[in-house]
């Protein structure tokens, strides 16, 4: 009883291989980059990227970050570096049935380079690998660049969220990618 209290807590110990990522050198549009795993070390970084993209706001605080870092069993959270820089970073859950992306977060100096494409690219593939069926996420019905990102990848809008974010009160659209079961195929 207290292993599963502990688990529900702070994250299980067990990880699928799905979900770990080494560190890896990328490069998209001829940049160079390097992809790693998100660690709890990383939080003050993505809460910078944050107050970026968000003029001073922070959707997230570090509390939310610590709780979906310790999802092991769950989740996977992915950080672009360059030149030692946190420039983006995505989050994803999985479950047998979905996967869902719970932030994508590119720097604003960032921006327009590829960085979003290539790490939502990067967790459908793992989402088919992992033998989801769909992926959904929640978008800002104001974001029209992350729209516009969502749909050229395939996504189809759902049902709108009215007053989903707290801070404003703004609506968000619910998003849906059917997962193509070839998309398994390395």
């Amino acid at each position: 009883m207290f292993k599963k209290f502990k688990e529900w807590f702070s994250g299980s110990e067990e990880q699928p291989a799905i979900l770990q990522y080494p560190e890896t050198p990328v490069t998209i549009k001829g940049v160079s980059y390097v992809l790693k795993k998100a660690a709890e070390e990383d939080i003050p970084a993505m809460l910078a990227v944050e107050r970026r993209i968000y003029q001073g706001q922070q959707p997230w605080d570090a509390r939310a970050f610590h709780s979906e870092l310790r999802r092991r069993d769950k989740a996977l959270y992915l950080n672009v570096f360059h030149d030692q820089d946190l420039v983006a970073y995505i989050g994803s859950w999985f479950t047998p049935d979905e996967a869902h992306v719970t932030n994508l977060a590119v720097d604003p100096d960032w921006q327009s380079r590829g960085l979003g494409r290539f790490l939502m690219q990067l967790m459908i593939h793992r989402a088919a690998v992992y033998g989801a069926s769909k992926m959904t996420l929640e978008v800002r019905v104001d974001n029209a660049p992350a729209i516009s990102l969502y749909h050229s990848l395939g996504f189809q809008n759902g049902a709108i969220k009215p007053n989903y974010y707290l801070a404003d009160h703004m609506d968000a659209r619910n998003m849906i990618l059917p997962i193509d079961p070839q998309e398994k195929e390395e």
